[in-house]
């Protein structure tokens, strides 16, 4: 028996791709829903007196069968019911499909797809190739045939299997029953394959930029070539328009963004360029360039759309070319660098701009040494070069001679380094050719203490650390600073070898760092549950070499003390905080705490506090508040203590059901150092598995609200 029928009007919309779950419709329908819940007919059809018909995973149900084989020709009448891993078909009427060309007639046909989860009726399905299926008055959606929230219908539509491409003439699109959008003809893709054309128009809001529309034309040049063409329309400046394009390759990927704009606020044409670009040439050598340039200071300012753009103050340029390669039974990587700087803050002093590095060559390497010994050596020469500052020739090398000894209790390293740091250079008041060089050793211990906690239900860790260091003094005050600071204090900071960020100071040390931290774990799961860390660091001198001339050198025999805590009882709640505390002047110098809170009813609670003394304090605030099964509503509250004012506002309600969905939200927040607010009220519109209207608002709360996906997930 021949049972081609089976392929019987295998039409809507198959593709390459195959569900993960065929009864799994994630956008209508939680897995394990029954089928006909979600209005498909049941695939459990052992009636008796009906036709049942399988090959592979083909299947076919019908109360009648008819076959001829002089006129190849397959008649399957009454209820019929064709299904595979991709779709299920309904004809309750009649089907036909001929064996020889293996072209099909569906009559009255409803469908399901699962691999976009959607479904879809046509009065007449014709299979008129291996790869062409067409419709008339053919219909489609992701949502459920007893909730039909929006539709796609077309007069006659055309389905290529092989492209995954749908086309369609007189094409309406209805919401609630309402025509919403007309056109004489539309092309989509029904597997997510890229394809050329108009992406759907978003608009925004805000008070410097007034409205604002754009319609994105995308264009598919290659499989790893596309490029997105951006018109843009401001009301209060103008027409901007963006290009993105983006190629990819086996040995490299890049990204060009350009924006330009006649701002008729601003007076002047105004563009912002970005280019990225990474290359492997062979396994050792490789290459990162990146380049940034807008065309004034306040360009972000301006025109950027979130809090993170308008506050920009820095663009980097950047190339560099890489090294990486196993020689002499050890381990070697080097980078040689070109990176400038260009500042976009229309009120920066060009004395604090940072150096333009011209070029800079590194070349490190590591070796393992009899004895269980490890030998590294850093070597580094940098040109650098200033409009307003010393500048010149800066060229360092050190090499360091280690050794653990550990084992499951305890593990001890010691460490002996030997530094040198050579200068030359320009418009200097001094010796235009200072060096340095400097030795220094370190002794790292640590031990581990373990005892059950509470019965056998926890176990709970003891991890004390002593850490002690010797670096001799060294003037320094004539040698400039091209690149360094002082790290930030924090438990991690107290067991560096250098407390400045680079070798433009190399710091006095004979210290000890004594920290003590205790872990508690769940036997039963090993989940972390409480991890808490206190240590300080002992002077046995005074800190002498400082940043600059006028910094203060440290005359206390202690640091401050630095803790850290992190709480996590079980997977709803995560309390972080990590302070340095000034025992001389009985304050905290830093804090940062902040607790995470996920309900089973995904309540989403997020509270922070950053503070520094003399510099800033802000609260953050943020909330996920599923209201209902479709309701939620998010929220921030950013806001600076120091100042009294807000730092960023945002209000929002969302509703989504398993086929469409719309967001609401308001935002108001700084975008320059004068406080100046842009405020927004922006609209996201989504008909799921079709289109989406509005503003970026996904990306935007992901940004803003930590927890935050874009699903709305209620439980009673």
């Amino acid at each position: 028996m021949r049972f081609s029928l089976i392929l019987i009007l295998s039409l809507f919309f198959s593709s390459t791709a195959v569900a993960e779950d065929l009864f799994r419709f994630k956008q209508c329908g939680p897995q394990g829903q029954p089928r006909e819940s979600l209005g498909l007919p049941s695939l459990d059809d052992n009636t008796p007196n009906r036709v049942h018909m399988f090959r592979n995973n083909e299947h076919l149900h019908a109360d009648h069968v008819q076959y001829s084989d002089k006129e190849n020709k397959a008649i399957a009448t009454g209820n019929v019911v064709i299904y595979d891993d991709e779709y299920t078909m309904q004809a309750p009427i009649s089907g036909e499909y001929r064996t020889d060309d293996k072209t099909a007639v569906g009559n009255d046909v409803t469908y399901w797809y699962a691999p976009s989860h959607g479904s879809g009726t046509a009065d007449q399905a014709r299979k008129v190739s291996e790869e062409i299926i067409e419709l008339d008055n053919g219909t489609y959606s992701t949502c459920t045939f007893t909730a039909r929230s929006w539709e796609l219908r077309g007069k006659d539509v055309s389905i290529n299997r092989k492209t995954g491409i749908a086309t369609g003439r007189n094409v309406t699109t209805r919401f609630k029953g309402v025509p919403i959008f007309y056109s004489p003809y539309m092309s989509f893709s029904l597997t997510g394959e890229r394809k050329t054309g108009f992406v759907t128009p978003t608009w925004s809001r805000s008070s410097s930029s007034g409205f604002s529309i754009e319609t994105p034309w995308y264009w598919n040049i290659a499989p790893n070539r596309d490029a997105l063409i951006t018109p843009r329309y401001f009301t209060k400046r103008g027409t901007e328009l963006g290009l993105q394009t983006r190629y990819l390759d086996e040995h490299y990927a890049g990204q060009i963004n350009l924006r330009a704009i006649d701002d008729s606020e601003y007076n002047d044409g105004r563009y912002y360029l970005s280019l990225s670009h990474k290359q492997r040439f062979t396994q050792a050598w490789s290459t990162d360039l990146l380049f940034n340039k807008a065309s004034d200071d306040t360009y972000f300012e301006d025109l950027g759309d979130t809090l993170g753009a308008s506050s920009l103050q820095r663009l980097e340029r950047r190339g560099d070319l890489n090294y990486s390669a196993q020689h002499f039974g050890g381990s070697w990587n080097g980078r040689l660098r070109y990176q400038d700087f260009q500042i976009v803050d229309e009120n920066h002093d060009s004395i604090d701009d940072p150096y333009t590095i011209r070029p800079q060559l590194q070349i490190n390497n590591r070796f393992g040494l009899p004895g269980s010994f490890e030998f590294t050596s850093r070597g580094e020469w940098t040109s650098f070069d200033h409009d307003s500052k010393v500048d010149g020739e800066r060229s360092h090398f050190q090499m360091e001679l280690s050794r653990t000894w550990a084992n499951a209790a305890y593990s001890i390293k010691p460490a002996m380094r030997l530094m040198h740091t050579r200068y030359d250079l320009n418009n200097n008041s001094g010796d235009d050719t200072p060096d340095r060089s400097l030795p220094s050793f370190s002794l790292d211990a640590k031990a581990l203490f373990e005892r059950p906690l509470g019965g056998l239900a926890y176990r709970q860790t003891l991890e004390p650390r002593l850490f002690y260091l010797h670096t001799p003094k060294r003037s320094q005050n004539d040698i400039p600073v091209f690149d360094t600071g002082e790290n930030e204090f924090t438990f991690a900071q107290i067991f560096r070898t250098n407390r400045f960020s680079n070798v433009d100071r190399i710091a006095d040390a004979n210290q000890l760092t004594a920290a003590l931290t205790s872990r508690l774990f769940s036997q039963d799961s090993g989940r972390e549950l409480l991890r808490a860390s206190v240590g300080q660091i002992f002077y046995f001198r005074n800190l002498e070499v400082t940043e600059t001339d006028s910094t203060a050198e440290v005359d206390e025999n202690s640091s401050n003390i630095a803790a850290e805590l992190s709480i996590t009882p079980n997977k709803a709640i995560r309390a972080v905080a990590s302070a340095t505390y000034d025992t001389y002047e009985d304050q905290f110098d830093r804090s940062n705490v902040s607790l995470n809170y996920t309900s089973e009813r995904n309540i989403v609670l997020n509270l922070a506090h950053r503070y520094r003394r003399l510099d800033y304090s802000q609260s953050d605030l943020s909330v996920i508040v599923p209201i209902s099964s479709e309701w939620r509503a998010v929220g921030r509250w950013n806001y600076d203590l120091k100042e009294e004012q807000d730092i960023d506002l945002l209000a929002g309600l969302e509703y989504d059901t398993c086929c469409w969905k719309i967001r609401v939200v308001g935002r108001r927040y700084t975008n320059d150092s004068e406080g100046d607010y842009n405020k927004s009220i922006e609209v996201q519109f989504t008909l799921k598995g079709l289109t989406t209207l509005g503003s970026a608002l996904s990306e935007q709360l992901q940004g803003s609200i930590r927890g935050y996906e874009d699903r709305n997930t209620y439980t009673d």
